[in-house]
Parts: structure tokens; sequence; C-alpha cells
């Protein structure tokens, strides 16, 4: 009771401010009514999942996905807004990141908006995102890098050899292979088949997905793809693209339509574009918005313009426009909070408490920092379900473990859906089948069901720098831990079983989380990763969707059904200081500090954990959320 007249209050202050807004919010729009409004969303290369908190919300500016998603959500309910222009330039998402960038495009599409996609250069992530727009543009002199997907993996063993570094692990699963790099000269049989059914997978899916939004056939799309790299104007002809604007003429050609004029040169011809006719790309019922009218055909507007003159198109910024816009009016119940879904973010490596890992700025996944956010959404009453947005290829088998008891501590309180997203492998995986349900994208990397373990030891470099050691021990199992001898065959036969006995209790948790029987759980295992579209045929997933969906049905599992309505909030657990604000993120300026890279991080989290539940290779551009 004594709450209601302390929400009342806020209430009125909050309907007052409201008001005061919608007023001004309404004259601007009054005072610009023969205007045409357009928005431009400018999107960063790497949007963080969910809003930072600490230090960092006061140093970092970038909208994240949460945010963006509702600012869509403003966009979409605004009937004065008449399209919306999209700029990206080499977004650095992997496939299922981008996706749920897509789903939010085509939200703005359903609200009956005009979505232009506007690129200096195009990649192969920005060009993704692109077919889901309306049209495509492209500034005059860019460059078009259409390139496949590409699997790359360094093998030092040789290397290391010489350097007298004596790598030892043991993998669990003919597919388990995070430590081959190590101890191979190349892929084994068993992952170059699973490497290529992989790539084979992502690529169908980005292929298919061009020729239907583009509606270029197959023959085409493969000329262009050997093309590669191609200037503006053969993308152009290619029918990639539907034209070549400047990004400061969007306005006017917005206005103009076909009597727009560019400094750009005509489309090039040569012999591997001139025998074929050129394809716009877009089908019959998508015909360009820029052609005088987006509502009339152009003999309609054509007598439409004779009558009334042409009206100004201006574009504001999204980001300005949604923050001067008043929205719905939040009511705060009187009586008891208003019932809500939770979202936190899993994403990076899964560390043991207190570890730094080197190289890479990463984003961890720390049980210390974890399992109290995840207690603290299990006890607030108006939480009502938690979706788990995780993007992790894995890292510690105990924290993994650790995680997952927390996760399912959460589930007998709230219902509890485990979204993955670019990567749920391995130990990503782990956690997520302590959730009631699993939702991916076509795209996302899961599965890994395995276990590495193992050491690195250092007897030849020693040797070399001429610094002799010495080692007292009673038993052969006491060398485990040091970086001067490697293990006997009966000590590394000692960790074999022992990482064995781990598979199994992975196995264990796998099997009564998805109710599939051993053998056939075994047969998906083995280390093995898939795509979400194959993780879905075999049971390891529920669903196929993204994270929409994956809040959808989180709404659908609570008594009673939360409604649509319903908000999302978002839960951090990541504790970030003015030490990790200033850290820079490192790169790899070559393939032997990207092999050396590899192993300092492996060795960094075998040195506090030998049992690893990681995914075996890394997939190029696939990189991890920054600490900030």
């Amino acid at each position: 009771m004594l709450r209601a007249p302390f929400a009342l209050i806020w209430n009125i202050l909050k309907l007052l401010s409201y008001a005061f807004r919608a007023f001004f919010f309404s004259l601007g729009h009054l005072l610009t009514r023969k205007q045409r409004k357009w928005v431009r969303l400018k999107l960063p290369k790497r949007l963080l999942f969910g809003p930072p908190s600490g230090l960092a919300k006061y140093f970092q500016d970038k909208v994240s996905y949460l945010e963006l998603r509702e600012e869509i959500d403003v966009i979409a309910g605004d009937s004065r807004i008449e399209g919306v222009v999209l700029t990206s330039d080499h977004l650095q998402h992997g496939p299922a990141r981008t996706s749920d960038l897509r789903a939010l495009v085509q939200r703005l599409r359903r609200a009956g908006k005009s979505i232009i996609f506007h690129s200096h250069t195009i990649h192969g992530r920005d060009y993704d995102l692109a077919t889901s727009a309306d049209q495509i543009l492209m500034t005059p002199g860019g460059r078009f890098y259409l390139f496949g997907y590409r699997f790359e993996q360094f093998f030092a063993a040789s290397l290391l050899q010489r350097l007298g570094v004596a790598p030892q692990f043991v993998h669990i699963g003919p597919f388990k292979g995070a430590a081959h790099r190590f101890i191979h000269t190349e892929s084994t049989p068993a992952l170059r088949l699973m490497m290529q059914q992989l790539l084979d997978g992502l690529s169908d899916i980005r292929e298919t997905r061009i020729r239907t939004e583009r509606s270029i056939d197959e023959a085409r799309l493969e000329k262009s793809f050997e093309r590669m790299p191609v200037d503006d104007g053969h993308a152009e002809a290619f029918g990639l693209i539907d034209a070549r604007i400047h990004r400061r003429f969007l306005a006017r050609w917005l206005e103009e339509g076909d009597q727009f004029a560019d400094i750009s040169a005509p489309p090039m011809e040569d012999e591997n574009t001139e025998e074929e006719p050129r394809d716009t790309g877009l089908p019959a019922d998508r015909s360009p918005r820029r052609s005088s009218s987006p509502s009339t055909s152009k003999g309609e507007s054509s007598e439409k313009e004779q009558k009334e003159p042409q009206r100004k198109v201006s574009i504001k910024d999204a980001r300005s426009y949604v923050e001067a816009h008043p929205g719905p009016y939040d009511w705060t119940p009187l009586f008891r909070p208003q019932r809500k879904v939770a979202t936190i973010d899993l994403s990076g490596m899964i560390v043991m408490p207190d570890m730094e890992l080197p190289g890479h700025s990463l984003a961890t996944i720390d049980p210390s920092e974890v399992l109290p956010a995840l207690r603290k959404m299990a006890a607030d009453r108006s939480v009502a379900a938690v979706v788990l947005h995780i993007n992790s290829p894995g890292g510690s088998a105990l924290a993994s473990e650790l995680i997952w008891d927390g996760i399912r501590r959460l589930r007998q309180e709230k219902p509890t859906v485990a979204y993955c997203s670019d990567i749920a492998a391995s130990g990503g995986y782990y956690m997520a089948v302590a959730a009631d349900r699993i939702i991916c994208q076509p795209e996302t990397v899961t599965g890994s069901i395995g276990v590495i373990a193992g050491k690195f030891s250092f007897p030849g470099t020693l040797e070399r720098a001429e610094v002799n050691s010495e080692s007292f021990f009673r038993h052969k199992t006491s060398l485990f831990e040091s970086l001067t001898e490697p293990l006997s065959e009966e000590v590394l036969q000692n960790l074999k079983e022992d990482a064995r006995a781990f598979y199994r209790q992975f196995l264990r948790r796998v099997g009564d989380s998805r109710q599939l029987p051993h053998r056939r759980l075994h047969r998906y295992a083995r280390g093995r990763v898939y795509t979400g579209a194959d993780a879905e045929s075999r049971f390891l997933v529920d669903h196929l969707g993204g994270f929409d969906d994956a809040v959808t049905l989180a709404r659908s599992l609570t008594r009673p059904e939360l409604p649509e309505s319903t908000p999302v909030t978002f839960q951090s657990h990541r504790t970030v200081g003015l030490p990790a604000l200033l850290k820079q993120s490192a790169s790899s300026p070559s393939p032997l500090a990207d092999a050396f890279g590899d192993a300092q991080l492996l060795h960094t989290l075998i040195q506090r954990d030998p049992m690893l539940a990681l995914m075996p290779h890394r997939i190029e551009s696939w990189t991890l959320p920054q600490n900030v």
C-alpha cells in the first residue's frame, strides 16, 4: 500500500514531462508538415549486445543492439516517417548477429517504411545486411568485396619443435581439434571434413539469400563471385546493387527520382558482363522507391507533379530523432512492479575467476561475475522470464559447469531461454543446455561437444638458452605442472582418462536436456561443430530464429503468458574499471604472431584449468566483443 501514493506522484510527474515533450515534438512536425521525413541510421562496425555499465557508460557512446532495437520500435511506430537510410561500412559481426540486424530491418519494412542501404565500400557482412533493404546504393568509385566464407588455420607444430616447445594434448572425439594446430602440421581428415561441411552450409545460406532477395540466377551469381573484387559499375551491372549515388545527394535522389543525375560514370562493360542483359535485381513487387512517388506509378506521379510542387525530403539522424520522440507513455503500476523479460549477455571466453587473457582484450564469462547476476534475476519478482544471449566458443570446463549449475537453478525459478548467437560451441553449448529451450540462427556455429586437456612445456627452449633446471619430486604425476619437463606416457594416459570422465559428464548434461539416447548423442558429439540448421535437424536445438523470437518464446513460457508489450531489460554482469577502458585491443600482424597468440591464450587457460571445453577452429573475422 505504501507504494501506491509514490507511484501515483511519479506517474503525474512523468505525464507532465511527456506532455511537454509531445507538444514541442508535434509542433516541430507541424512546422515541417510539407516535408517528406526520412531518418538515417548509421551502424557502427561492431555493436555491443547491451548498453555498457559502470564507468564504461560515460565513455562509450556507441549504440548497443538492445538500444538499436528500441530505436527501431519507435521509428516503426511513427507514421510520419516515410523511410530509413541505413548506412554501414565494413560491418564486423558474424552471420547470426547480422541476421538479427536483418530482422530489425524487416520489422521496419513490415511497418511500411522504405529502406535504402548505402555504403562506400561493400564487404560480405555489409551485403548480408544490405539484401534485407528495398534498394542497395553505393558510392561512385567504391569497391565491392563479396568474397565467400573462409576458414584459416595456422599449424605451428614444426616451429614449436624447433623452438624446443613440447605441446602435449589429448582430444576426446576425432572432431575436437582445438590444439591440433600445435601438435599437427595439417588438418586431420575428420577436421577437414567437418570444416568443409560447415563452410558449405554457411555459403549455401548466404548464396540462397542473395539469389532470392536480388532475383539473381545461380550462374550469374557464381560469375560475380569469380570476378571479385569489382568496382561500383560492375556491381551494378551484375545486379548486386541498384544505383551509384554519393551519400550527400541522397535527399535529392529521393526527391527527383529518375530525373536525378549524379557525377558518376555509366556502368562499365567488358567481356564478363556485356553478353548478358543487365538485371536490376528487384522482383516485380519491389520497384524502386525513388521513382517520383513511393505510392504511385510513373504515369500517376507525372500527373500529380503537374498539380502540386515537389515535396522536399528531410533526412534526420535516427538517434537524435528518437531521443526527441516522446514515445508511448509508460505507466508505472501502482501496486506491483511491471513484469518484464530480463536478458543477460554471455559473450566471450569462459574463464575461471580473475583470469586475464593475453593478446586481444576480449570480454570474458567469469562465474564469479555471472552467478550473482543470475541469482539477482531469480530473486527479482518483476522478472517473469529470462533470455540468455550466448556468444562463446567455450573455454574452461569447470567454469562452464559452474555457470550451467547457476542457469539450472535460475530455470527452476523462471522460464529461461538460451539464444545462441554467432558462436555457441563447446562450453558455450554446455551453458545453453541448462535452459528450458535453445534457439539459434541457421548460421549459428554450435555443438562441439567434446573435451581437450594437456599442457605446454619448454625443455628445449631452456636448453638453447643455456639455462639448467633441476626438479625434485616423489611421483611422476608431479610433473604435470612443470614448465620444463614433458609428461610421461603413463601420466598422459591418466590425463586422457580424466578427460573422458568429463566428456561423459558433458554427454549426461546434453542427454538429460535434449532427451537423446546416449548412442545417438555420442554420434552427434565427438567434438563435431554444426551450423544452427544442422543442429536443429539433429535435435541439439529446439528452434531456429533470432533474438526477438527468443523473447517471444520466453513470454509464451510464463504463466500467465506475458503480452507483447512486455519490456525487455538488460542485466549486466561485468565490472569494467578504468584500466579496462584504457586497454587497447591488440591485433595479430602476421601468421607467426597469430599462431603464437593462440598458443599463449591456450597456455594461459590450461594453467588455471587443464580441462577445456573449447571449439576447434577460429573463424576469420568472427571476433568477440570488447570489454567496453
